[in-house]
């Protein structure tokens, strides 16, 4: 079963250009049941299309904290 969440960068690392947006892509998406993924500088969110079968939301924040980006589940 697919479903979508959003992240908000809330730390002090923030997403403050396209090469950050498509570094988080890159590393969401490499993720096994990451289907899609949205990241925006410009409001600071990052939206998840994932299979909750293969992952959990929890999964997807310790990824962007692995590489320093703090976050909070918006929906």
């Amino acid at each position: 079963m697919f479903k979508s969440v959003t992240l908000e960068v809330t730390g002090e690392q923030r997403l403050n250009c396209e090469k950050c947006e498509e570094r988080v892509t890159r590393l969401l998406t490499a993720l096994q049941g990451v289907r899609q993924v949205r990241a925006q500088a410009l409001d600071q969110r990052i939206e998840v299309l994932f299979d909750t079968t293969k992952v959990e939301p929890a999964a997807l924040a310790k990824c962007l904290g692995d590489v320093g980006y703090e976050t909070r589940v918006v929906n």
